[in-house]
C-alpha cells in the first residue's frame, strides 16, 4: 500500500509542476533536451568512429 500511495504522491507532484511552467520556461526545457540529445548523439558517433579507427589500426 505504501507503494502504490509514494507512486501517487510523486506522480501528482510532477504533474503539478509541468502544469505550472509557463511557455517560456517549456521553450527553455526544450531546448536542454534537445542540448542533451545532441551531446549524446555526438558521443556516440565519435565512440563508434574510434572504434572503427581502433579495428583498423589492428588489422594492419
Amino acid at each position: 500500500m505504501n507503494e502504490s500511495a509514494s507512486a501517487i504522491s510523486y506522480s501528482a507532484s510532477a504533474v503539478t509542476t509541468m502544469a505550472g511552467l509557463t511557455f517560456n520556461e517549456w521553450v527553455a526545457l526544450g531546448g536542454f533536451l534537445i542540448g542533451v540529445a545532441t551531446f549524446a548523439v555526438n558521443w556516440w558517433y565519435k565512440h563508434v568512429q574510434t572504434k572503427i579507427m581502433q579495428d583498423k589500426q589492428d588489422q594492419d
